[in-house]
């Protein structure tokens, strides 16, 4: 039961009066003149009224607690679950912090004060953290997810009932239109002058959590969107386990710690600090747990002496723990100005399949070295291994970032691209030697050095060189048939970024140039492209992508492998938001570098609600969907188009292609990434 003291009685009780006028005669509907009214304040309170956080800075008490209700081995390929798989049923831990607000979502912690019965506190569902912190105005209760219904533009989503009472209350109750799982139902207590929420509780599915959240709202500052208390529950249900989790936040406790505290393990000083009492249910967790430390104890001062007991504990409880966290978890770490980012060994979220290019796997890397705030260096190397094509791919981008504020940094990029072809090639082959000839690709290295700043408001830049190096997959061949088997190039690269509009496009212009005979470079050439992208908010996490692109050479000593910057092959796939929108699909690889120039165009719209949304059972899976059009336009061949279908739920993202070369269909596939737990 979620207890908020006396306050919370009281608004239950409103609630439940109110909710028995709804069999009496003169109740009112969210169409009556009255209660359109007191939905209107609602939607413009936030205009109206209400504060930004920015530069806010309060300490808050979380409590959180986990019950193991089934479990079995499955439970410790979870992330963030590896503590809750093994040993006891029942966990709870406590921390007292100190936030800084830049958005009700975006805010630094301090941990100040932690303690509980979690091994070395460590953190588990994190996912359910930002739960705490309802931002019932905006257009999505939290980032990115879960529509609002005290927002006007899902009004469409929403079903409203007003009751509207005596003493300047009232209560909403609201409910979806659809059964989906970007949308809750509950209800809420309303000042009816105002249209401010005093109290709301609501529940929901999302991201493999059934939620019921209640909070109440800071009645010291009116016009803050943060709540005075906040109560989040959840069951956590996957392959035969299931967790109940709750976590409680108590907003502007009096007590400021000194920034000296960080992280400091006292049950003690916590006991003191504590807003509101432990429950019943949680004094048992942490006597149950008292009482078995004390006893591991006695046991180990009986069995062995205390340097023996020291080393077996280290082993049993530390050893083996790092190695079975960090097959599952990513590890982050900071000491001094030095930290360290690891993606877990066994990540589901970077491998991707395509019926084409088949599966592919990544890993990430991230090592940061701090001088001041304005002063850092970053090493954040991407891998990853295609096991169809059997080719590894690393990208080792060290940067030193001198001026935040403007974008300012210095770069040196090492990486390996794609195994690319050349159609040019392969038809000169052929028709020299056979049709059935087996043309071999050619691997690409590259060595790219770069500074990069935003010089006036509206435009960034980007200048540097580019050393790349083709090598035939097949060097002794190509030799033994008098065809080259290596390109090289070297030159400057000047990318200029223009942003004029807050909200507008983002337009790029790009011109690279090749010298012969510097640092062994074969090719001459002069190559320019430009680029717009642009994404559109419709509202109620609705999106329209466009991409529009050219590139052309002005110079070119060579039809082989010169090939685009932003017009290339991609053969391991990244997440939804990545590659998806701006990239082709289906198109062969031969065909990126078999012309002197290219015009393309992506169009992508994404919308929660669009056709297996409106589904009765897909509807509570079906996360967003997403619509593909792309077009492409080189030399000697017909125009070149693609659509596409996909969607994203709490497991994967999938997508459905078929190309079409003029009026006639080319290729289907379907591509598949992984998406689950993403946001743990």
């Amino acid at each position: 039961m979620i207890n908020f003291g006396g306050v919370n009685l009281k608004l239950r009780i409103i609630i439940l009066m109110l909710g028995m006028t709804t069999l009496m005669p003169g109740i009112c509907f969210a169409d009556d003149a009255a209660d359109s009214t007191l939905l209107h304040r609602i939607w413009n309170y936030r205009r109206n009224f209400s504060q930004p956080v920015n530069g806010l800075q309060q300490n808050v008490y979380m409590r959180y607690s986990f019950s193991t209700e089934r479990r079995n081995v499955l439970l410790f390929l979870v992330p963030t679950m590896y503590v809750l798989a093994k040993g006891d049923r029942d966990y709870i831990g406590e921390s007292y912090c100190k936030l800084k607000f830049r958005d009700i979502y975006d805010y630094d912690q301090q941990r100040q004060v932690v303690c509980g019965t979690i091994p070395r506190n460590r953190t588990a569902m994190p996912a359910m953290l930002e739960y705490i912190t309802p931002n019932l105005y905006n257009e999505t209760l939290y980032p990115e997810h879960l529509l609002s219904p005290f927002h006007q533009t899902n009004r469409r989503c929403y079903r409203y009932q007003v009751n509207i009472a005596k003493g300047g209350l009232s209560v909403v109750h609201f409910r979806p239109r659809m059964n989906n799982t970007q949308l809750v139902s509950g209800s809420a207590v309303i000042d009816t002058e105002t249209g401010r929420v005093q109290f709301v509780q609501f529940d929901g599915e999302f991201d493999m959590l059934r939620f019921q959240v209640t909070a109440l709202m800071d009645k010291e500052n009116l016009h803050t969107p943060l709540p005075e208390k906040c109560t989040s529950e959840a069951t956590f249900k996957f392959l035969g386990n299931e967790i109940k989790a709750s976590f409680t936040a108590v907003f502007n406790c009096p007590t400021t710690l000194p920034d000296s505290i960080n992280n400091l393990k006292d049950r003690q000083l916590m006991e003191q600090l504590r807003p509101v009492p432990l429950t019943q249910d949680d004094l048992d967790i942490y006597n149950d747990y008292d009482s078995r430390r004390l006893q591991e104890q006695k046991a180990d001062t009986v069995a062995v002496d205390s340097t023996q007991a020291g080393r077996h504990n280290w082993i049993k409880e530390i050893g083996w723990d790092l190695i079975g966290d960090n097959l599952i978890n990513g590890h982050r770490s900071k000491s001094g100005p030095v930290a360290v980012r690891i993606s877990p060994l066994l990540n589901p979220l970077y491998l991707g399949y395509s019926h084409s290019r088949g599966i592919s796997y990544k890993a990430r890397f991230g090592l940061r070295y701090s001088w001041n705030t304005h002063r850092f260096l970053t090493l954040n190397p991407q891998l990853g291994y295609n096991f169809k094509q059997e080719q590894f791919y690393y990208k080792v981008p060290l940067r030193m970032t001198y001026n935040p504020n403007r974008n300012g940094y210095a770069e040196i990029i090492w990486a390996n691209g794609n195994h690319i072809s050349n159609g040019v090639l392969t038809d000169d082959m052929k028709k020299k030697f056979g049709p059935d000839i087996d043309v071999p690709d050619y691997k690409d290295r590259y060595l790219h050095i770069s500074n990069n700043v935003i010089g006036p408001d509206w435009m960034e830049i980007t200048t540097g060189v580019i050393h790349h190096q083709r090598l035939s997959t097949n060097r002794r061949m190509m030799r033994e048939l008098g065809m080259p088997d290596k390109f090289m190039s070297f030159g400057p690269l000047i990318t200029l970024k223009f942003f004029p509009w807050k909200e507008g496009p983002t337009l790029t212009a790009n011109f690279e140039h090749s010298f012969k005979n510097v640092l062994k470079s074969n090719l001459n050439y002069e190559r320019w492209e430009l680029d717009a992208v642009y994404k559109c908010d419709l509202k109620s996490l609705r999106y329209l992508n466009a991409r529009v692109g050219s590139g052309f050479y002005t110079k070119r000593s060579s039809n082989y492998f010169v090939d685009f910057i932003n017009f290339r092959d991609n053969n391991l796939p990244s997440d939804w938001e990545d590659e998806w929108s701006g990239q082709f699909q289906l198109l062969s690889s031969r065909m990126y570098n078999a012309s002197n120039y290219y015009f393309r165009t992506h169009i992508s719209y994404d919308s929660p609600l669009l056709i297996l949304n409106r589904l009765p059972l897909a509807g509570r899976f079906i996360e967003t969907e997403r619509l593909y059009f792309s077009t492409l336009s080189i030399e000697h061949t017909k125009p070149y188009f693609e659509l596409g279908y996909g969607f994203k739920n709490r497991l994967f993202s999938t997508g459905i292609f078929t190309s079409l070369l003029g009026t006639k269909i080319q290729d289907f596939e379907c591509k598949f990434t992984i998406e689950i737990f993403r946001r743990w």
